[in-house]
């Protein structure tokens, strides 16, 4: 039997206070003044400021610029070569304090300029004295200060999601209606939003915008040299013409929207919808009930990733859905809730047991039918397959999805698509307790016509998904008749690139946003029932949050993945492997899977649904996000030009450990394994290749939990000699277990990561100072195990994979699982676990003598324990046998 995991709803307890505090400033659409700088470091450990370059600009051109230092970093010679510099190029040199008070506070808190810079986060700790973790409203970020003047105060900065969140702090001076929050800009989020590029670096963000001035390239860091100041230079004039693009990109969208408050492009989907007059359900729907959203929850998985025939490679073609999401959006009609004024619940059990069991692929066939699927069905499951959130791989407490067996006697919430899938890959109907209806009534008033990208949207005639998605495909059949160099075909090409992703933060993400505070709160926990903890951090509602649009949404996918694996299976074969909105299939029933789709177009153009991607290729599949596509020859392997036709989760978050020649290593890599399958080499020649790296990442200091563990070495240091935030240090994967721990090697960041095996590091778990290199895994080895690693979902390790049954004989609730990108490697941020408090302690005093045993816990501590709570009500939960008895 096995525990399964389902997400709950969380609202504050009615005896909780809530933060009523409103402070801020409205923030300009666009500013008129722009101060921007950047800063080069030392290349130790503590990365301290050396020298700095800002430009100020007010309408567009430039009013000051000057070149700022700190004299403690910089020797005799560096120090000549600087002044020599400001004096030949006229430029005003300032020492470090002297740019802080003088031009810093002046331009950025008197004059309310907009502070703009690449990887701005980094910068500003750069000019700081010293930082402390944030406390109150700003707990989980770091406030800086920059000055010891009382008037200028110290600036906060706050991981939010993927970006950051960076302001003034509220002082005696500044606060009230007189508070300034100050205007600061990353560059480099605005363009991994508008670009689409995670973690673009500057030189990218130049190339993709074609600006005019280009970062520099080969530069030496460390020494300043006339050639390193004209670096810097030029990365501040390259910083702001890729701010200018961004904008103009910007632009486009006709969207109301400060750039300061874009933190993802869920933020322009927000906006758009509040442009439109949409009120979310929170606003429109204020009593939707609690439970609704708890049942609701229950049924979300988000998307589906297999890899289905393993180790055995095959002809494939992958297929992929245009637009899954905004498709699933149109095809499940759900603009009419997004814009509705009211929803209403009505069962409909045996209305559902019916439609259930004429499902069949040409029922689905017909987009009307699938107007009726927005629908919640509780079921108890019986070697149905349906989405199953559990630990999968042994000993392990991370929860995974997959689409299995499963039977229970449990009563189960999931949403009606998910149960036409088991129809539709099963053949029978599940055991349908009750099902629950959602009709949208009515429209909002106050919805608003506005102009959108260009087009004229009237959001209560106007289905937005669909006027985007077939704009942006007429757009794409312009552009195939124009030149690549054509002026009108980089227009299109951006518009084109905006409403894709403008229609993809509308059609998902915004609806599951959910924010969890940073300390643990009383709270009500919603889900198959409902209970109080004080264990949890309370999860708040994004903006637009909406669990039965985003459940629908995901849902839905999943149904169309089904149908494509039961239409490849009524052509005689097998998936190779699917994932959230493609499946490769074999080349000879591409066609066939395509036609069937074709009838479900949703939209006003012949659109192919379905399209092929990459055609008659060998697929190698080791686990979900681990596999490649390529063209074998006379023993030859080859990946696609211009594209990365291999996925490499789980080892492409390490550095680079070969000599910078090696360009992209992770290829090399699945070359490798590839000739390890084709023995043209052998494990032992693999073993000797890789045997002298080590697996080593990169990350960066951006939250308090991670600073904290450089506490012992900080410790009595002055702050040019501390580990700072925002530094960028090493992570090594452990391979030692010491008193029941595993250690993981953490280093202060080195240009040289391979080096860093043979000095002493900090272990996370404890903090302690250690040594060894024997403490670090080698490359081989993880290789190796990346190349074994089992698709745990499945029973099976080469060929075609099946199915695993699940029983389930209890439930866990959880939160919001996505991880800190930054922390991961760490395993320090999974998704909170739910405490119900009061069932433990009912379990505990109705455990047997002998079952504690079994679990290592002795009879008197037994008794002990039910004493406590039959008397005091109260356990204490983190002590080790309560952990052994839950």
């Amino acid at each position: 039997m096995s525990k399964i995991a389902v997400r709950g709803y969380t609202q504050k307890a009615s005896n909780s206070k809530k933060d009523t505090r409103k402070v801020g400033n409205e923030h300009p659409l666009r500013h008129d003044r722009i101060f921007v700088f950047d800063t080069e470091t030392t290349i130790d450990q503590f990365q301290n400021l050396k020298i700095g370059y800002f430009q100020i600009y007010y309408e567009n051109l430039i009013q000051h610029e000057g070149l700022f230092y700190d004299p403690s970093m910089l020797d005799e010679r560096e120090t000549i070569v600087l002044r020599s510099y400001s004096k030949e190029c006229g430029i005003l040199l300032y020492d470090l304090d002297e740019f802080i008070q003088d031009v810093f506070y002046p331009e950025m808190f008197d004059l309310r300029s907009l502070c703009i810079g690449f990887n701005l986060p980094f910068d500003l700790s750069r000019i700081a004295k010293r930082s402390s973790d944030s406390r109150g409203k700003n707990r989980g970020g770091f406030t800086f200060t920059l000055s010891d003047n009382r008037f200028n105060p110290p600036i906060v900065i706050k991981k939010l999601g993927g970006s950051h969140n960076v302001k003034f702090t509220t002082t005696k001076q500044n606060k009230g209606e007189n508070y300034f929050a100050g205007y600061f800009l990353d560059v480099q989020t605005l363009a991994e939003v508008l670009l689409q590029s995670p973690r673009i670096s500057l030189a990218k963000a130049c190339e993709k915008l074609d600006t005019r001035i280009q970062k520099m390239k080969d530069i030496e860091h460390g020494r300043v040299t006339k050639r390193y100041i004209d670096y810097l230079v030029t990365d501040v004039e390259s910083t702001f013409e890729v701010y200018q693009k961004l904008i103009d990109e910007l632009d486009l969208y006709q969207i109301d929207l400060a750039p300061t408050k874009i933190y993802s492009s869920a933020s322009l989907g927000k906006h758009a919808l509040r442009q439109l007059g949409i009120k979310p359900l929170s606003e429109q729907l204020p009593d939707f009930p609690d439970t609704h959203k708890g049942n609701i929850m229950t049924s979300y998985f988000g998307g589906r990733c297999e890899c289905k025939i393993r180790k055995e490679p095959v002809k494939v073609t992958t297929l992929d859905f245009t637009s899954m999401y905004p498709t699933v959006t149109m095809v499940l009609d759900l603009w009419k809730f997004v814009i509705a004024e009211n929803i209403e619940t009505t069962v409909v059990t045996g209305e559902i047991k019916k439609m259930l069991a004429n499902v069949t692929l040409a029922y689905l066939q017909n987009k009307d039918n699938w107007k009726d699927f927005i629908v919640m069905v509780k079921l108890c499951p019986d070697e149905d397959i349906l989405p199953v959130r559990m630990a999968y791989k042994k000993d392990s407490t991370s929860f995974n999805v997959g689409v299995n067996y499963l039977s229970s006697e449990l009563e189960l919430w999931y949403s009606l698509p998910d149960v036409v899938s088991s129809v539709l890959l099963t053949g029978k109907v599940p055991e349908i307790v009750e099902a629950v209806k959602f009709l949208p009534k009515g429209i909002q008033d106050d919805l608003n016509s506005s102009q959108i990208l260009g087009i004229d949207i009237d959001p209560s005639e106007d289905n937005l998904v669909q006027v985007l998605v077939e704009e942006r495909q007429k757009i794409k059949l312009r552009m195939k008749s124009l030149e690549r160099g054509d002026s009108e075909y980089q227009a299109l090409k951006s518009r084109a690139q905006a409403i894709k992703i403008l229609v993809n933060a509308m059609s998902y993400g915004i609806f599951i946003e959910l924010n969890p505070e940073d300390k643990k709160s009383d709270i009500q926990v919603y889900g198959l029932d409902s209970f109080q903890t004080s264990e949890n951090r309370f999860e708040k509602e994004g903006n637009f949050y909406h669990p039965l649009l985003a459940v629908m949404i995901t849902s839905g996918s999943r149904l169309f993945l089904a149908m494509a694996e039961a239409k490849t299976r009524e052509l005689g074969s097998t998936h190779a492997y699917m994932d959230t909105d493609s499946i490769f299939v074999p080349p000879g029933h591409a066609q066939e899977i395509i036609d069937y789709f074709q009838p479900l177009n949703p939209y006003n153009l012949d659109i192919d649904l379905l399209k092929p991607e990459k055609v008659d290729m060998w697929f190698y599949g080791i686990s979900s996000k681990r596999y490649a596509l390529y063209t074998y020859e006379d023993g030859n392997i080859k990946f696609m030009e211009h594209e990365r036709s291999f996925k490499l989760h789980g080892l492409g978050h390490l550095t680079n450990p070969f000599p910078k020649a090696v360009g992209d290593w992770q290829a090399e890599v699945w070359e490798d394994l590839l000739k390890l399958y084709y023995r043209i080499i052998s494990e032992s020649d693999l073993e000797r290749k890789y045997s002298s790296f080590f697996a080593i990442s990169r990350l960066t200091v951006t939250t308090p939990n991670v600073l904290n563990r450089f506490k012992r070495i900080n410790k009595n240091k002055t702050w040019k000699h501390q580990i700072k935030p925002f530094n960028f240090y090493l992570v090594g994967f452990q391979t030692i277990e010491e008193n029941g721990k595993a250690v993981k090697p953490l280093v202060p960041y080195s240009s040289d990561s391979q080096s860093i095996v043979y000095e002493s590091f900090i272990d996370y778990e404890t903090g302690n100072l250690k040594n060894g290199s024997h403490y670090f895994k080698q490359l081989s080895r993880t290789i190796i195990e990346y190349a074994n690693h089992l698709e745990s979902k499945f029973h099976g390790e080469i060929g075609i994979l099946e199915r695993k049954p699940v029983k389930a004989d209890s439930v866990i609730y959880i939160g919001k699982e996505a991880n800190n990108i930054d922390e991961q490697a760490l395993d320090v941020r999974k998704a909170q676990e739910f405490i119900n408090k009061q069932e433990i302690m009912d379990n505990i005093l109705n455990i047997s003598v002998s079952k504690a045993k079994s679990l290592g816990v002795p009879k008197t501590t037994l008794w002990d324990m039910q004493k406590r709570i039959r008397e005091a009500g109260e356990l204490n939960l983190s002590t080790p046998a309560v952990k052994r008895l839950t």
